[in-house]
């Protein structure tokens, strides 16, 4: 598992990369780095119930929920 979602991080990270995008522009890093810290770090949502969020779907979650919050950058016209 861990394999697995540390190369699903590398080809969004190297995506971004080739798409011109900084990886150290603090909405890109803050987004970079709580879906890790999701993904990796086992962080579950959800009780003991039937539904629970965890691992790569919570990453992926937290990923789209943050692109879609913050706010981007402003660009120069």
């Amino acid at each position: 598992m861990t394999l697995l979602f540390s190369s699903i991080a590398v080809i969004g990270m190297n995506t971004l990369v080739r798409a011109g995008q900084s990886l150290t522009a603090p909405r890109n890093l803050v987004v970079v780095s709580l879906i890790l810290v999701f993904g990796i770090g086992g962080m579950q949502f959800g009780g003991a119930g039937q539904f629970t969020l965890q691992g790569v779907s919570l990453a992926a979650l937290v990923g789209i929920l943050l692109n879609a919050v913050l706010p981007g950058a402003v660009e120069d016209e």
